[in-house]
């Protein structure tokens, strides 16, 4: 427990800084106008979209690093190499997945659209999201260098990074939205020239002390090769397909709630913040025990895969719980937070109901994620990514499209719900087999045979 929470505390802290990051934006998007959070948080939902799924694949060289370290206690050449590669990987892998991803940005208009978005809403969006869209290079990049200071332990300096970009961003932004009267455009391009420069210095800093100095991307040069992508691939493409199902749900959520009204929109882009804020804490925690997972992969300690996975899971379900009745207990922070009350009281009303539902989302959203981390740490990847797909797209999209008819804005979020819940039930008995399966010889003997199961 205690090295679950040593290596999970900095990873959290990191993760609510970037949360912060977000909400900042939003909060000085509520500065401009209403029009300006529905707009600005279409265009974020559009980045996290593309953006989540490239790191969800590249996020994978932390897993990759992890084993790496793992056969280092019993093979030192051997798991020094694979780190030297698997970094390399992540680098060509990052390259690759930025300039994917401005291409699917430059589409993004025809597509929202045709998804029914107010055309006047998506002229606003882009003005945000083609500024944004730069944050893909150094953002990806990013995820490499800290794939190697996690797995390696080193988790302090990822928190120190993640401040850093915050005391940049928010000050750059600000100035550049309401100083220069730059508006979303400014906000977007704050972000942009904060992580380029987050990048550089962490990039610097992290190769030239002694531990990760002989894994810099920059030397034996002869080891860049295409193949090197081929792990990585073969461990982040379920991954990044799973991801990809993932936020068709919740971001399907946000299509659906821009046919409803402006203000509904709005107010669900101010909800994907509340459950974020517990993605954030819990993806920090399943993280942590992800990396110490595959470290006892690569070792082939069995018995510590089971313990970290009991723990984490005890973790992740108490403080979910937790947060639950501070967000159902306390929504008037929220509001004022947001600056809603100005709005009347129907829209403060129909906040506090719909915040409800998503509190309630918060447990069975943490044990999807916690499973889904544990399981790619002993490189299960497949069968996760086909139960993704049944709970998401068969449950959860169907019911949140019919709930919406009944319940509006409510019924989206029983829907993403309904989605979560069916989805982490059936990722933790997938756990529990995987974990079962893992302590027989036999079946280790069999699923050693593939790298990805």
């Amino acid at each position: 427990m205690k090295l679950i929470l040593s290596l999970a505390f900095p990873l959290i802290i990191s993760q609510l800084i970037n949360m912060t990051l977000v909400l900042t934006d939003v909060w000085m998007m509520s500065r401009l106008s209403v029009e300006a959070i529905a707009a600005g948080g279409l265009g974020a939902a559009v980045y996290n979209f593309v953006i989540m799924i490239a790191a969800s694949i590249v996020g994978c060289v932390a897993n990759l690093i992890a084993i790496a370290f793992g056969k280092r206690a019993t093979q030192p050449e051997l798991g020094d190499r694979e780190v030297r590669e698997a970094v390399k990987g992540g680098v060509l892998m990052a390259i690759v997945l930025s300039a994917v991803s401005l291409g699917l940005f430059a589409i993004a208009p025809q597509l929202l659209i045709k998804a029914q978005q107010p055309a006047e809403v998506v002229d606003l969006a882009m003005v945000y999201l083609d500024a944004l869209k730069w944050t893909a290079i150094p953002g990806l990049m990013l995820l490499v260098f800290r794939g190697l200071t996690s797995a390696f332990g080193s988790v302090r300096s990822i928190m120190v990074m993640s401040l850093a970009t915050i005391v940049l961003n928010v000050p750059i932004s600000y100035v550049l939205a309401f100083t220069f009267g730059m508006g979303l455009s400014g906000l977007g391009l704050g972000s942009a020239l904060a992580a380029a420069i987050v990048m550089l210095s962490y990039g610097i800093w992290v190769f030239s002390q002694p531990l990760f100095a002989p894994f810099s991307p920059w030397l034996n040069l002869h080891e860049y090769r295409i193949k090197l992508l081929w792990p990585l691939a073969a461990l982040g493409l379920p991954i990044g397909l799973a991801s990809l199902l993932e936020h068709v749900l919740i971001y399907g959520g946000t299509l659906m709630a821009g046919t409803i009204s402006i203000t509904a929109l709005a107010l669900h882009q101010i909800l994907l913040q509340c459950l974020g804020f517990t993605w954030n804490i819990n993806f920090g925690l399943s993280q942590a025990a992800a990396i110490l997972v595959g470290r006892d992969f690569g070792a082939g300690n069995i018995a510590g895969i089971k313990r970290t996975a009991i723990r984490a899971f005890g973790l992740v379900s108490g403080l979910s719980l937790a947060l639950a009745a501070v967000f159902i207990g306390w929504p008037e922070s929220i509001v004022a937070l947001f600056n809603l009350a100005q709005e009347g009281e129907a829209v403060t009303r129909l906040f506090y109901s719909v915040l409800l539902v998503v509190a309630l989302s918060f447990i069975v959203d943490a044990w999807q994620l916690l499973a889904i981390n544990l399981l790619r740490g002993m490189k299960i990847v497949m069968a996760p990514t086909v139960i993704t797909g049944i709970g998401y797209w068969l449950c959860g999209l169907p019911a949140a499209w019919w709930l919406m008819g009944i319940y509006g804005l409510g019924g989206i979020w029983a829907g993403i719900g309904i989605g979560l819940a069916i989805t982490g039930v059936l990722l933790l008995v997938l756990l529990l087999k995987a974990i079962r399966e893992q302590e027989h010889p036999r079946v280790v003997e069999v699923l050693s045979d593939s790298p990805v199961c």
